[in-house]
Parts: C-alpha cells; sequence; structure tokens
C-alpha cells in the first residue's frame, strides 16, 4: 500500500519508525524527533556521532510511530517524562549532548535546565518554541481556549524543500489537535525558562521554516544563560532541516560542534 493510499490516522512515507541506537564512547548523543515524527528525523545526527565514535540513541516517543489514536492520547508531559527516562540512562555512562529536532529540541532545552552538571551541550534544530503565526499558533490558542472535544487535522505532506525527500518522509497523515495544543503551551512555558539553560548550544534553523519561523532561533538565543552559543540560518530550507535540500551543511556544522564537546 502505497503512503497516499493509506488511511487516514497513520502513517504516511516510506521506512521504519524503529528507534535508533549507535555504541560509541562518552558524551552519548541523545536525539529527539518532533512531533508526528519519527527517530528518521533526527538520523543526520545519529550517524554523525557514530562517524566520530560517541555513544547516541533517537528514541521513539510515546504515541508515535504507529497511528494517531496513539498520539491523541498523550500530551507534552509524556514525551518529556520519556525523555527524561532516556537521559537518566544516558547519564550513567557520563556527560549527555540533548539534541532534538522542533518539539526534541524543547525536550533537549528541558534536560540541559534540569540537569546542568551532566549535560555537555545543547542541539536545538527548527526548535518549536514558538509556532509559526497566524497558523498554526493561532487557531492551536483558540481552541485551547474553548476547550472543545479533541479532533484531528489532516497533514498534505511535510514542511521539506527537498521533493525526493518530502515523497518519503516518514510522518503521521494526521494530528491530535489536544495534543498539538499541548505543544504549544509547552513552548509558551518554556520561553521563560530557557535562562536556566547554560550549556553550550548550537541553534540551527531554515530560513523558509513554515512550522517554527526562523526567528525562533535568535529569540531563543538571546534568552539562553550561556554565552556559549552559535546561531546558524539555512537560506534554502525549511522546517525539516536535517533532510532538506542543505543537509550536507547541517551535518558540517553538526561534526563541528560535536566534535569540540567531544574534546571536553
Amino acid at each position: 500500500m502505497t503512503s497516499a493510499n493509506r488511511p487516514r490516522g497513520s502513517l504516511m512515507g516510506e521506512g521504519v519508525a524503529d528507534a535508533l541506537v549507535v555504541p560509541g564512547r562518552a558524551p552519548t548523543v541523545l536525539a529527539f524527533h518532533g512531533f508526528t515524527g519519527t527517530p528518521q528525523e533526527v538520523a543526520l545526527v545519529v550517524e554523525v556521532a557514530r562517524e566520530l565514535g560517541l555513544a547516541a540513541e533517537a528514541p521513539l516517543l510515546p504515541g508515535h510511530g504507529l497511528r494517531v489514536a496513539d498520539l491523541a492520547a498523550t500530551t507534552f508531559a509524556d514525551w518529556l517524562s520519556a525523555a527524561e527516562e532516556h537521559y537518566a540512562r544516558a547519564a550513567t555512562r557520563g556527560p549527555v549532548i540533548a539534541c532534538g529536532l522542533s518539539m526534541g529540541a524543547l525536550l533537549a532545552f528541558h534536560l540541559a535546565k534540569n540537569h546542568p552538571q551532566s549535560t555537555a551541550g545543547v542541539i536545538a534544530i527548527a526548535n518549536a518554541v514558538w509556532l509559526r503565526s497566524p497558523w498554526p499558533a493561532l487557531p492551536l490558542r483558540l481552541l485551547g481556549r474553548l476547550r472543545l472535544p479533541d479532533f484531528w487535522l489532516s497533514k498534505t505532506a511535510p514542511d521539506l524543500g527537498d521533493s525526493e525527500q518530502r515523497a518519503v518522509h516518514l510522518t503521521y497523515n494526521a494530528q491530535p489537535i489536544h495534543a498539538a495544543i499541548s505543544l504549544l503551551k509547552a513552548g509558551q512555558e518554556l520561553a521563560d525558562q530557557l535562562h536556566l539553560v547554560h550549556a553550550p548550544t548550537l541553534l540551527l534553523h531554515g530560513a523558509l521554516d513554515a512550522v517554527a519561523p526562523v526567528e525562533n532561533a535568535f529569540r531563543v538565543a538571546v534568552r539562553l544563560g550561556t554565552l556559549d552559543k552559535r546561531t546558524v540560518v539555512f537560506a534554502r530550507s525549511r522546517h525539516i532541516l536535517t533532510r532538506d535540500v542543505e543537509r550536507a551543511a547541517v551535518r558540517l556544522e553538526l561534526h563541528a560542534f560535536l566534535k569540540r564537546l567531544a574534546a571536553l
């Protein structure tokens, strides 16, 4: 069955939604995918960590990878709880570098502020601390106030400029509104806590991002509690930066940052 023929409420795209794990030395790179996504989205991070001999893990977050109905039963609290569990296991082996794409970046920031002593660094790719307005931020804010019963919105295609990658990108073909509202609220709360992040931070963002505006990278940067931060904007890229047209340049930034932290 092609992704176009799959029933609403399932995955579209190609590949598998399995977690990614590679052995290696510390610091361990812990990479989180985005809302409705899979570990495929951060496979590039895992690949770079492997090249450097670092241990890396990209977990499949609760509610993801199978049915939209599963995601509808979760909130940001569930995703953060799972991230904390993975972090706790990784931290037994030494320092951790917390990384995430979109929603995953919010998880990475939370881990960094909650565990300042064991977090060696943060990588925030297309961070979704704020969602683009008016869409999707404004409708989600309004729906959150109305407290309507949950429902799903269909998704047409992921926000990718690379047409080949867009056709095969593995993600849900719909999104549950209550779960999306929980993500919006989590970003609003996190915005006032970013000063508690003191680890070295790499911020990567696509200039053409239609989900989380490129301004997010700069708005986050000025709020961070660390002076060790680098912000890079990719002029031709959209939201799924790790799989888009400038992914080779993204790889170089990841490699340089991870290599530097691994040498500390």
